[in-house]
């Protein structure tokens, strides 16, 4: 099978599903996503920093594994089936999350707030490695950066919070610091980079963690829809071959 046949293939099927399958999709699209094996029933693919695995069951998700190797460091996966499938090759869950996604025509509505939004660059890391606690690794936050997609909000002159994206697309890193809650500036910054996003042909979306309620309400505000399926964030701690 062709290059070309096996990204059609695999398109096809992430077509079936395009909310749950809208992050694979985004890194297919872009560039960014490599199909390593399809099978009618499942696709898996390779993302900047991630492997991505969407199977119609457990048995479909452990045939496509087979093409890796070893069990890979880092695994997201799709639907219940998949995270076992994993599981039983030693990888462990770390995040359980859902997909949201403006699968919408056309941008967002402006959302209306007192804040001004700045590009940041790397000086920025230790105000944001200061208020981000999610995720304790500078190398990372210094890199995404430098994508030109990473922003700050700031009320009269001071910075009130952040957004940017993670390095499989995602929208992500938002914070607002406490004293700038409840002023329209959660809304402010996804409704800007969702747009901005727009604006260069990639549909935004979002993974969010089962418990961060109010993100999930800030999505549906905004318009964006959310899966039922969860999606999964597993690691590693071994490099072990599969069998």
């Amino acid at each position: 099978m062709t290059e070309t046949e096996l990204q059609r293939n695999a398109v096809q099927y992430l077509n079936r599903s395009p909310l749950l399958h809208t992050d694979m999709l985004v890194n297919l699209s872009r560039g960014t996503g490599r199909i390593l094996q399809e099978n009618g029933e499942g696709v898996l693919l390779s993302a900047p920093g991630t492997l991505m695995l969407s199977a119609d069951s457990q048995k479909s998700a452990k045939q496509l594994l087979r093409c890796l190797a070893n069990v890979p460091a880092q695994l997201e996966v799709h639907r219940d089936c998949c995270r076992d499938a994993a599981e039983s090759l030693g990888l462990s869950v770390f995040v359980a999350c859902r997909q949201a996604a403006w699968l919408q025509e056309g941008f967002l509505p402006p959302a209306t707030s007192p804040a001004e939004i700045r590009q940041l660059d790397e000086s920025w890391l230790p105000f944001v490695m200061q208020h981000y606690k999610t995720i304790d690794n500078a190398d990372y936050i210094q890199e995404r950066l430098r994508t030109g997609d990473f922003f700050g909000s700031f009320v009269k002159g001071k910075p009130a919070g952040f957004i940017g994206t993670h390095s499989e697309g995602s929208m992500g890193l938002l914070v607002v610091l406490p004293e700038y809650r409840r002023m329209g500036i959660a809304s402010a910054l996804e409704t800007f980079l969702a747009n901005r996003l727009i604006a260069k042909g990639i549909t935004p979306f979002a993974q969010i963690v089962q418990s961060n309620v109010s993100s999930f309400s800030l999505h549906r505000k905004l318009g964006f829809k959310i899966t039922e399926e969860k999606i999964y964030w597993l690691h590693s701690k071994g490099n072990a071959p599969i069998s």
